[in-house]
């Protein structure tokens, strides 16, 4: 394919490089993957004294849904110098199946001070953060049985161990929502066609309530999405991804001022998408974007099940409105990603003799000329093409998929100088 100079010069401003998703997935409990040989003396002397405090003698580790890395959790939770570790473990036939233990460690030997009964059947999360503001860590917990959750905030001091906050939820947020410099909890939940509140909560002798928003609208499916952070140039906030249904959403951005939980973009049609987008920091300027569907320029006539949609991502502008910030196509199958320069918003669009799953050429919108072709080949097709400038993402199924353009690597977004990829494989195999 050749492009001339003016072409050539604009593509700079895109980037591209391929990453390989592995689809294999190993499995295994978490004493296992900690092999006695590689351990120290310390590890194993504590590995030693968990097992034989483990009762009954079935009982197994687990490993918080939170959490990818360990069931162990060894800190100075009460700062008095004394190390403890925290681990949770589940039992089989009994009443209650999951239950924490809290050892610690007196000079050489790690000694069991307690054991406490969860509420639940699977442990959703563990959170070790101070929440108190008295400088210890507390122990936050998420449990759950079915469809209901509950989180259950502990104290730990002086070997002993006290709930000091119970709360139903569907998703609980430790931040600083008020940005006051003290930490608070913000616990989202939500009942399908009864109600969603949001209420946010801070230490001060006990848990009280800074604010509760209780009149968000609850006609929808689920929440599919839910991230705090940054949503505006040095604001605080929650954006919750609400699915109408199987397929449709919407967003919605809640902030705190001067103590006061508000909607600041309500999840209406300027956030109303027909397929679900998780809202993320797409470009990685520390900014959650809220992700909409768009047609490409020339699509908007077209069968909505043959559009080959844009993800186009907005930020909130502070007051109340949205601003563009990036765009990317992302395969309705999720096995590749083309992100495009911002520069380039509302100047490429995708060829309307283009068909989904078989050929994609995205075109500029002032010259028609291509900058980037996706097509899926037969094995023999790609034997005849290989050669011809394309190259190959990936398999799926019997088919190869192949691109072919001229994006070069940008680095932009991030302090980490990370590189956002023109082009990313995702889930396929080679």
């Amino acid at each position: 394919m050749k492009l001339n100079k003016r072409l050539l010069g604009r593509l700079t401003a895109a980037s591209l490089s391929l990453f390989v998703i592995s689809g294999c997935t190993f499995i295994s409990d978490p004493v296992s993957q900690m092999r006695v040989p590689q351990l120290s003396a310390d590890k194993a002397s504590l590995m030693t004294a968990i097992n034989s405090s483990l009762k009954p003698l079935d009982a197994t580790l687990i490993r918080p849904a939170n959490d990818d890395d360990s069931s162990i959790f060894t800190e100075d939770l009460d700062k008095d110098g004394i190390m403890e570790t925290l681990v949770f473990y589940q039992t089989k036939n009994e009443a209650v199946v999951i239950h924490g233990m809290i050892l610690e460690k007196h000079e050489d030997t790690w000694v069991k001070k307690l054991v406490f009964d969860g509420d639940g059947t699977m442990l959703d999360s563990v959170d070790l953060r101070d929440v108190t503001g008295d400088g210890k860590l507390d122990i936050v917990t998420g449990y759950s049985r079915g469809e209901e959750k509950g989180m259950v905030v502990y104290s730990y001091s002086g070997g002993e161990l006290e709930e000091i906050l119970t709360k139903p939820y569907t998703k609980y947020i430790l931040d600083d929502l008020n940005e006051d410099g003290i930490a608070d909890i913000t616990v989202v939940y939500f009942k399908r066609n009864e109600f969603a509140t949001i209420t946010t909560y801070q230490y001060n002798d006990s848990f009280k309530v800074l604010d509760e928003l209780d009149d968000l609208d609850p006609y929808f499916d689920n929440y599919y999405n839910i991230v705090s952070g940054k949503v505006a140039e040095n604001k605080e906030g929650i954006v919750l991804d609400s699915a109408v249904d199987s397929r449709s959403a919407y967003t919605t951005i809640v902030v705190m001022e001067n103590n006061k939980l508000r909607v600041a973009i309500p999840g209406d049609v300027r956030t109303f998408k027909d397929r679900k987008i998780v809202s993320e920091d797409i470009d990685l300027d520390g900014i959650i974007e809220i992700g909409m569907l768009e047609p490409p320029s020339g699509w908007e006539y077209f069968d909505p099940e043959t559009i080959p949609y844009f993800n186009s991502y907005y930020k909130w502008d502070g007051k109340d409105g949205l601003t563009f910030s990036t765009q990317l196509y992302n395969d309705p199958s999720d096995r590749f990603t083309i992100n495009f320069s911002p520069e380039w918003h509302e100047n490429v669009t995708v060829d309307t003799k283009s068909v989904q799953d078989k050929s994609l050429k995205f075109i500029t919108l002032d010259t028609g000329e291509t900058v980037a072709e996706v097509s899926f080949f037969s094995p023999a097709e790609w034997d005849r093409v290989k050669n011809s400038g394309w190259k190959l993402l990936g398999r799926d199924l019997d088919k190869m998929i192949g691109y072919r353009g001229e994006l070069e690597q940008n680095t932009i977004g991030g302090e980490d100088g990370r590189v956002k990829s023109s082009i990313e494989r995702k889930g396929i195999d080679e």
